[in-house]
C-alpha cells in the first residue's frame, strides 16, 4: 500500500495553449484510504529540479520532462498515520536521480526508506536504459530490499511512451515486467496502464498490476486524472483498490490521494 502511494505521489477541460518553461516542481499530496478494516489518512510533499529548462511544448505538460529527456534529481516524504490508537505513523522517504546522456542513454538511481516504528526497510534501485525514440524509452533496473534483515531482489523492465493523435490528444503507455527473488521463493510482477489526453493539459488513466511470489499474490487498479488550470499548476486525482493473499487469508486496501504541483 505504501509502495502504491509513492508511485502516485511521485501525478476539468483547459482551453489555454500558453506553455511555460520551467526547472523546478514543488507538490503536495493528501491520502485517506483504508487497509485490513483499518482507516488511514496522511499526506506527502515532493520537488524535483532539473538541470536545464524544460520545454513544454512538446506535448502533454504531464509529460515534458520525459518528452524533453530531461536529467533531474527527486526527493518525496510520505507520512501515514493509521486510525489506531498510539500507532505509529508510517514514514517513507525517496531520493532519487534520472540522467539522459547526449546519446539518449538513461541512467536512473534512487534510495527509499521506510519506517513503521518497529522496522525499517531501505531499498536501493540502479537502472540503465536508452531512448527509441523521441517518445518511447526503455529501462532495465535491480533492486534490492532490506526488510529486517529478509533480502528481496528485483529485475525489471519497463517501457514508458506517448503518442500523439489528431489536433493536441495523446495517449501514454507504461509496461513493466520483473522477477523478484526472496531468500525462500521466487516470482514475478507485471504492471501495464495507460492514459489519456485529452489536450495538452487534461489527462485521464488507468493502471493494473499483480504479483506472485511463493505463497503471497496481490493485485492493484487504479484511476488517476491529472489536470492544469495553468501551465504552472497541477492538480491530481489517483485512486486505487489492492488486495494481497496470504496462506488463503485476504487483506484488502484502498485509497485516494489528491495532490497539487508548482512549477517554477
Amino acid at each position: 500500500m505504501k509502495k502504491t502511494l509513492l508511485a502516485s505521489a511521485i501525478a476539468i477541460v483547459a482551453t489555454s495553449h500558453a506553455y511555460a518553461d520551467y526547472q523546478f516542481e514543488l507538490g503536495a499530496v493528501y491520502a485517506q484510504g483504508e487497509v485490513a478494516d483499518t482507516d488511514y489518512d496522511g499526506f506527502g510533499i515532493g520537488g524535483e529540479f532539473h538541470f536545464d529548462k524544460v520545454d513544454t511544448s512538446k506535448g502533454p505538460l504531464a509529460e515534458a520532462s520525459f518528452l524533453d529527456k530531461s536529467s533531474s534529481l527527486s526527493f518525496i516524504f510520505v507520512s501515514l498515520e493509521p486510525d489506531v490508537a498510539n500507532a505509529d505513523e508510517e514514514e517513507t522517504t525517496n531520493i532519487g536521480g534520472r540522467f539522459v546522456t547526449a546519446t539518449n542513454i538513461i541512467i536512473e538511481a534512487d534510495w527509499t526508506t521506510e519506517d513503521d516504528g518497529n522496522s525499517d526497510t531501505d531499498t536501493i534501485r540502479v537502472g540503465v536504459g536508452t531512448y527509441l525514440n523521441d517518445n518511447t524509452d526503455v529501462v532495465v533496473s535491480y533492486t534490492t530490499e532490506d526488510d529486517n534483515n529478509a533480502d528481496v531482489d528485483y529485475l525489471d523492465v519497463t517501457f514508458h511512451g506517448v503518442n500523439p493523435l489528431n489536433q493536441s490528444a495523446s495517449v501514454a503507455f507504461d509496461v513493466a515486467v520483473g522477477y523478484i527473488d526472496t531468500d525462500d521463493d521466487s516470482g514475478y510482477q507485471i504492471a501495464v496502464g495507460g492514459t489519456y489526453y485529452f489536450n495538452t493539459m487534461f489527462g485521464i488513466g488507468l493502471n493494473a498490476g499483480i504479483t506472485d511470489v511463493g505463497d503471497v499474490s496481490s493485485d492493484t487498479v487504479g484511476i488517476d486524472a491529472s489536470f492544469f488550470p495553468s501551465e504552472q499548476v497541477e492538480l491530481t486525482l489517483s485512486i486505487f483498490d489492492s488486495s494481497t493473499e496470504f496462506n488463503n487469508i485476504d487483506v484488502d486496501s484502498d485509497g485516494i490521494m489528491f495532490g497539487a504541483a508548482m512549477r517554477f
